[in-house]
């Protein structure tokens, strides 16, 4: 991949922007200077979004995006373009790449991309059919990633400043990782490592199923034979309520009959009763209540709720119809006038008049020209007058949300079944005032009563859920007896076999990583020039890890290493996964020293820079590549220069050729 050419209008300090980023094979470099403030950072992130998009959720933060001096920021146009070549199956294609955001009426941001590949077009934006749009958009996402992944994309175009941070452990695994997965030439193993993995979770995913089901067909099973023992639980107890009930009821009788108690309490236990018999009637009429809005929830909630909202725009269909349709009284329609036509002719041919050449056609051609002309235009031509009605219904309905009742419906139930215990307690003790001493006996056939017509409803309901039960292990067809699956082993074992080719591989790439590496670390690494023994990476893809070993014999740890060594132990790794991939991205480097002391500034000017990539862009101060002494050591690399200068009063950056 190499950068051709970048434009940006009206991005943040860039009003205009249009910079010719072309090198040579002996020159790769371009150098840009700039101030601080001046807008090295912003042509970073200029090329960034050309290349991937920005982000831009709301007119707030487009506002923001938009060059200051512009006087009127929600009528300005970003424009970000990018020109850039690269090889497809080792043919080199010319790319156009623009991506335009604008405000809309709504002010709301929207987009339009625009990718030319060698004159094959592929456009898509915010208006774009979401079909069409998801096409094109992953057209151009398929060509941004052959040339250069997003993924991958901030180790070759990065901040100096912040490289150290790529150094700590996950982020450093994560490097190597998707370095060696995706540019190291062995992708395919692990990409058919992937596809075991699938098939072996998919068919895992499919035996599990079918030891789901069996598992279920044996609950069933189980469930069925613990419904059963209650069942004939249930019918021996109701045999033994039944058989005392039998014995007791004449003692029973004779108790109640000889009962002598006043009126006034007996007719207060009848109050009672009457009084909880209505509480239950309530819970029951709330529980039907709660059932009905449940089932009408759209009448009582959506309904009215689409009313309110499509109420304006049904209102202005409703007085369109009804204009169109007063303009349109007193003229007949077309077919209307054709009928009365045929009529007429007939008419006149079957009273034998003298014109007998005259057709229907020729009168309902006449009648229509002096009909009058209609001039009325119905926007709303396609609405039938079902659906017309329909929507007037809909506005015009009358709707009662019954929430608010059942609510207070509910919080009054729930008073009176609170009482409903204290109403039992005082019916017991009325009752013991009537029975006297025998009451116990009277509450023991009563309780036995109740035990039997509850044990009645426990059968019932315990021979439903058998026949439902019985039924729905009907529908099981399970082979119980267990049986090898040798599809199942095989791809048990084919993931780590790729895996282990995948490594096998990585093991041949590694010691080429490993020889570059420990030369350039020896070249430009300062602190340890010249006494670095060996570069270790680990041989297994799943453990990845990176170490470094003095000439004595240890290690050299990374987290140790100061901030200025550890931006040279990065930019060296990215080299090297550079120099033996598969991708071949330009390296954009912003505040190139970052922390580096003089000896490694002039280390990494000498032996880094001119042969990290066919095209470096260095994003600099004077501070850093001082033009008296450092440019001189890079010059012959250098293709062209550029400095970035600020213009305060109309807040600008304008770009000039010579570095400084």
């Amino acid at each position: 991949m190499l950068l051709k050419r970048l434009k940006a209008t009206h991005f943040k300090t860039y009003l205009q922007l249009d910079i010719d980023l072309n090198v040579e094979p002996d020159r790769p470099i371009v150098l840009i200077g700039g101030e601080n403030g001046g807008g090295k950072t912003t042509f970073f992130e200029a090329i960034y979004g050309a290349l991937y998009g920005l982000s831009i959720p709301n007119a707030k933060v487009f506002r923001e995006l938009v060059n200051a001096g512009i006087p009127t920021p929600d009528e300005a146009k970003i424009g970000l373009e990018v020109h850039f070549s690269g090889k497809v199956l080792n043919e080199e294609q010319q790319y156009v790449l623009s991506r335009t955001y604008m405000l809309n009426a709504e002010h709301k941001p929207v987009e339009s991309v625009r990718l030319n590949m060698n004159g094959s077009i592929f456009q898509y934006g915010t208006a774009t059919p979401l079909a069409q749009r998801a096409e094109q958009e992953a057209q151009v996402a398929k060509i941004i990633k052959a040339n250069l992944p997003k993924e991958l994309s901030r180790y070759f175009l990065f901040d100096a400043m912040e490289a150290g941070n790529l150094l700590k452990e996950d982020q450093l695994n994560r490097v190597i990782r998707e370095n060696i997965e995706n540019v190291m030439g062995f992708n395919k193993y692990l990409q058919l490592a992937k596809a075991a993995q699938s098939l072996f979770e998919s068919h895992t995913a499919q035996r599990l199923a079918v030891e789901q089901e069996k598992k279920e067909y044996l609950g069933l099973v189980e469930q069925k034979k613990e419904l059963d023992k209650k069942l004939q639980n249930a019918r021996t107890r109701q045999q033994e309520a039944l058989q005392y009930a039998l014995s007791h009821r004449e003692l029973y009788e004779n108790l109640k009959n000889g009962l002598n108690q006043e009126v006034q309490i007996k007719n207060r236990i009848q109050q009672f009763e009457q009084q909880i018999e209505g509480i239950n009637k309530k819970e029951t009429q709330y529980r039907n209540d709660i059932e009905a809005f449940a089932k009408g929830l759209e009448a009582h909630v959506f309904l009215p709720k689409l009313a309110e909202s499509l109420k304006t725009e049904v209102s202005l269909i409703l007085k369109s119809k009804n204009e169109v349709e007063h303009q349109q009284k007193g003229f007949l329609s077309k077919e209307q006038i054709q009928e009365v036509s045929v009529k007429i002719v007939e008419y006149l041919l079957s009273n034998h008049l003298s014109n007998k050449d005259l057709t229907a056609q020729e009168l309902a051609r006449h009648l229509l020209q002096h009909n009058g002309s209609n001039n009325a235009q119905d926007p709303y031509y396609f609405l039938e007058i079902a659906e017309i009605k329909a929507l007037e219904n809909l506005i015009q309905g009358t709707y009662m949300n019954p929430f608010p009742s059942l609510t207070q419906q509910q919080v009054e139930l729930n008073i009176a079944v609170g009482q409903i215990t204290s109403l039992k307690g005082q019916i017991e003790t009325l009752k013991a005032q009537i029975s006297g001493k025998d009451y116990n006996l009277l509450k023991m056939y009563e309780d036995n009563q109740s035990l039997a017509k509850r044990l009645e409803g426990e059968i019932i309901e315990y021979e439903k859920e058998i026949e439902r039960i019985s039924k729905r292990i009907a529908q099981f067809d399970i082979q119980v007896s267990e049986e090898p699956d040798p599809k199942y082993e095989a791809l048990k074992k084919l993931r780590p076999f790729f895996e282990d080719v995948a490594n096998q591989l990585l093991k041949s790439k590694k010691q080429q990583l490993e020889v570059t590496m420990k030369q350039d670390l020896n070249l430009n690494l300062a602190a340890y020039r010249d006494v670095i023994e060996r570069v270790e990476l680990s041989e297994d893809l799943r453990d990845l890890s990176f170490k470094l070993y003095h000439k004595a014999g240890n290690e050299i740890y990374l987290n140790q290493l100061n901030t200025a060594s550890k931006q040279v132990v990065v930019q060296v790794l990215l080299k090297a996964l550079h120099e033996y991939g598969d991708y071949d991205p330009p390296v954009m480097i912003d505040t190139v020293m970052g922390v580096l002391d003089k000896t490694s500034r002039s280390t990494i000017l000498e032996n880094y820079f001119p042969q990290v990539s066919h095209q470096t862009i260095l994003l600099s101060s004077d501070s850093e590549i001082t033009k008296e002494t450092d440019l001189a050591k890079i010059e012959s690399f250098v293709a062209k220069t550029y400095t970035l200068k600020r213009d305060k009063e109309n807040q600008r950056t304008e770009v000039v050729a010579g570095y400084f």
